[in-house]
């Protein structure tokens, strides 16, 4: 039994196949279990085939009822689906809470992402800085140039090593640093890091870091300069403040020590943070704001001020690919006028900060934000958002051929449970026509964009109609005697019996057509989304 797209909300296709709610009582689900196996129970079939189906949709309905009957089974699969039940988890008289759960699959979610880490994991960044005034004075464009990398590799369930290196080049000076960190995860909650490095900053260190509790995290460090054999020893605290913000205290002693408190929360599409240090000569503050517009593009808008910056910073980002990401940044502050070019693949970056000029001009300043934003808005209309719906297109086609078989057989799945269901439906169907009552008509779920289409799916577009499905008769069944039928929220759509996902991946909606004492009813509701009919927002 599957559950849920990755990476998208749960799909509660348990509730869905037993047609409850996800708040339902210990007693609504005993209920619906035996009004569902009266239905699917194979000993009411003499006919083989008819039996098979029965049999096959009865085993549903049986694993159904034993997972939402068993309370400690039920809070994992509302916090991680069929993925949670799966995981190896052991039940215990110690985990009571969904907290508590929820805390300990983190943990085997942690442990078996290391444990497929059997390759080596490369990450770096490239920083070339580019200067206008420089070029204009005919001393080259280029500035300076710097390069960070590491490789990281599990060499057991516990212990993993990265070595890295930093370059950089000013003008006609240089440097760089090798370093190397060896981290053994001592248990579940704490973990020790050894940590040494030679050049420019030569130095040996440890840091270790503890999951003080649920909600609680606490790090201390300690690292010797082998340059001046200076000491720095810092600790921080990180605290979860609500389930979507956290706070954090830094606290560093050594030659240059300092006290810092930092914030962060993300809600939704938007992201802030801020922080704020004080040091023994030196003090900062700083806050960003990030806003995400689609899955694909996103704004942000950061500042910072102290004894050694003053500036703020505008700018956002687009992702062109599944790993690839584009930004630009329009920084002015005392250090002059920027622009900053990003390109993120994976886990590699290259930055490109250009210094446009080091003095502040207004109308440079003017001209340095709007012809790049005028630039970026003309090529999204007309080279940027043309490629994209191209490019969307031609993967819900990859998508449609890769996923057409188990498409084919989920619709068999669902056209033998319509077919078990059928004379009940039909029945109610008759009894709701004799009193005026609730009489489905009409219902298709699937693509979105195919529903939009009504008008090409009555003329049996092949494209359109292999991404909808006919669900007249499941929903006629659903009908209680007293003529409602309600669909629950948050609970997809494609779990409930007779229905299947005909597009895997794509964003789905119901469309019903009804009738209810005699007038003609229609209503679009989204995959997740409650339905609740009759109602007279409803009426044509």
């Amino acid at each position: 039994m599957k559950e849920g797209d990755a990476g998208g909300p749960p799909t509660r296709e348990l509730y869905a196949l037993l047609h409850l709610s996800p708040d339902a009582s210990d007693e609504e689900i005993r209920r619906a279990y035996r009004q569902w196996a009266q239905i699917y129970h194979p000993d009411k079939y003499q006919a083989t085939h008819m039996k098979e189906i029965a049999t096959e949709n009865f085993q549903r309905i049986c694993e159904a009822y034993e997972i939402l009957s068993d309370e400690n089974k039920r809070q994992i699969y509302d916090i991680y689906g069929m993925e949670g039940l799966n995981s190896g988890l052991e039940l215990g008289p110690k985990l009571n809470k969904a907290d508590e759960i929820k805390e300990q699959l983190e943990k085997l979610r942690r442990m078996k992402e290391r444990e497929k880490m059997s390759h080596f994991l490369p990450s770096g960044t490239i920083v070339a800085n580019l200067s206008l005034p420089q070029y204009l004075d005919g001393d080259g464009i280029m500035e300076g140039m710097s390069m960070t990398s590491e490789v990281q590799s599990q060499l057991s369930k516990r212990n993993t090593i990265a070595i890295g290196g930093d370059l950089g080049v000013k003008e006609n000076s240089g440097g760089g640093v090798a370093s190397g960190v060896f981290r053994h995860q001592i248990s579940s909650d704490s973990s020790i890091e050894f940590m040494g490095s030679i050049g420019l900053r030569s130095l040996i260190g440890v840091q270790t870091t503890r999951q003080l509790s649920l909600h609680s995290t606490a790090t201390m460090a300690f690292a010797k300069s082998l340059n001046d054999g200076s000491f720095n020893l810092s600790n921080s605290w990180t605290r979860q403040l609500s389930d979507t913000s956290s706070g954090n205290i830094e606290l560093l002693l050594g030659p240059e020590s300092s006290v810092g408190v930092g914030w962060k929360m993300k809600d939704g599409n938007m992201s802030a943070g801020g922080d704020v240090k004080l040091g023994t000569h030196f003090f900062g503050v700083s806050a960003r704001y990030t806003r995400h517009f689609s899955s694909k593009s996103h704004g942000r808008i950061a500042g910072r001020f102290g004894s050694t910056a003053l500036e703020v910073e505008i700018g956002g980002g687009r992702k062109v690919s599944d790993f690839s990401t584009v930004r630009m940044f329009y920084t002015i502050g005392i250090q002059g006028i920027f622009w900053r070019f990003e390109l993120h693949r994976g886990s590699q970056k290259l930055i490109i900060p250009v210094l446009l000029s080091s003095h502040f001009n207004y109308a440079l300043a003017t001209g340095a934000f709007v012809v790049p934003t005028s630039v970026y808005f003309i090529l999204k209309k007309y080279v940027f958002k043309p490629y994209c719906l191209k490019r969307e297109k031609q993967k819900t086609l990859e998508n449609m051929e890769r996923t057409a078989s188990e498409v084919q057989e989920a619709r068999k799945a669902a056209a033998k449970a319509q077919q078990l269901l059928e004379n009940v439906a039909n029945r109610k169907k008759n009894k709701q026509q004799e009193t005026g009552g609730l009489v489905i008509t009409k219902a298709i779920y699937g693509s979105r964009k195919a529903l939009k289409k009504g008008d090409e799916l009555a003329e049996t577009n092949d494209e359109l109609a292999s991404q909808v499905l006919d669900v007249t008769l499941p929903l006629n069944f659903l009908v209680t005697d007293s003529g409602q039928l309600k669909l629950h929220d948050g609970v997809k759509k494609s779990g409930i019996m007779g229905f299947c996902d005909p597009c895997p991946g794509e964003p789905k909606q119901l469309h019903v057509e009804y009738t209810y004492r005699g007038e003609r009813y229609e209503v679009v509701v989204d995959d997740y989304e409650e339905l609740q009919i009759p109602q007279l927002a409803h009426r044509t």
